[in-house]
């Protein structure tokens, strides 16, 4: 489908027959349109429509959005309605994974990162169904550029640990970095090496004095998890690869309720739904792993699945959870006698 602009939701009756389930347990067909917004701070709001969150954020003449989502209806409208006074037409991406992209032609403009362009709309299961126009007008951003929102400025980090090209955003004024899924306060995913994982670290520690909140795809955490996350990379890189566990309960996001309702299957909203990567992982020879996620697959186990997966370890310390590759410890892979001084 070819983009236009001022395009309201399109047809989602390919997932009519999945029901969608929020955290209160109401249930709702995915091709129906479901918004909800909460105010966490002056100007500011989270969405919650299905995939990971959209965060709102009002200026003093304008109102932006950061992320898209997945969900049915028409998502600028909705962001609009929160302050109706302003116009609402710009996005910002912090990745192009499709959880925060599938409503992206509903805007007038959106901003990204160069590397994000080519993979802007690279669906999972029924929603590659979706016919999703791709060619909205995008801008490229870059690390140090500034989103000018007049009344409240948003510094432009490019700090890639989730995803080539992942940006975050820096709101000095109200202490808040809206990081995508490059941090959260549930676990820390270092898919390159240790080594690169602490160097990010590193760089979001050089400004942890200007944020004290991390709005994240998957919710809003302290930032004190930043400090963890550091530290546990450091402990790691000392000498300590070796206490992490190969067999561990992994985290889970929040999951439906019930497998199924009236005999079609329940979703849901927020959190990536990996159920069908259990008889995969099964029979990849990864049983144990599946047996103690309770039978299910989940986004951390889907790690296995990598030519390295059998390397995958989480240590647990400092309160929060590290998963690393133990084969990855440094950039040069298999140097276990690197100096670290230099990093630290």
């Amino acid at each position: 489908m070819k983009w236009r602009k001022g395009m309201g939701g399109l047809d989602f009756s390919a997932l009519h027959d999945i029901w969608m389930e929020d955290f209160e347990g109401n249930l709702q067909r995915a091709d129906e349109p479901y918004f909800k917004a909460k105010k966490i701070a002056p100007g500011t709001w989270q969405v919650l429509s299905v995939g990971d969150y959209s965060y709102v954020i009002e200026g003093d003449d304008e109102v932006l959005v950061i992320d898209s989502g997945q969900g049915a209806g028409n998502l600028r409208e909705f962001c609009q309605s929160l302050v109706p006074d302003k116009p609402c037409y710009r996005l910002l991406n912090t990745h192009n994974h499709f959880d925060h992209t599938l409503n992206n032609y509903q805007f007038d403009v959106v901003y990204m990162h160069e590397k994000c362009y080519d993979g802007r709309w690279t669906a999972m299961g029924e929603y590659a169904e979706l016919d999703v126009p791709t060619d909205y007008p995008v801008i490229f951003l870059k690390d140090g550029d500034v989103i000018n929102l007049k009344g409240r400025e948003l510094e432009v980090y490019n700090i890639e640990e989730h995803c080539a090209g992942s940006l975050q955003f820096l709101d000095r004024k109200n202490r808040i970095l809206f990081c995508g899924d490059e941090l959260n306060g549930n676990f820390f995913d270092s898919r390159i090496s240790v080594e690169h994982s602490y160097k990010n670290l590193k760089r979001w520690m050089s400004f942890r004095d200007a944020y004290d909140t991390l709005c994240s795809g998957n919710g809003i955490h302290s930032a004190e998890y930043v400090d963890r996350y550091y530290e546990t990379a450091k402990y790691i890189l000392e000498g300590h690869a070796s206490e992490g566990v190969e067999f561990y309960e992994p985290y889970e996001d929040h999951i439906a309720s019930m497998p199924t309702y009236e005999g079609l299957p329940v979703k849901t909203r927020r959190g990536p739904n990996m159920e069908g990567f259990a008889g995969l992982l099964i029979a990849k020879g990864w049983g144990k792993h599946v047996e103690l996620n309770h039978g299910r697959g989940c986004f951390c186990l889907t790690r296995k699945l990598t030519p390295d997966g059998m390397f995958d370890r989480e240590l647990k310390m400092n309160d929060c959870r590290f998963c690393y590759y133990l084969n990855r410890i440094w950039d040069r892979r298999n140097d276990y006698t690197n100096d670290i001084s230099s990093i630290f």
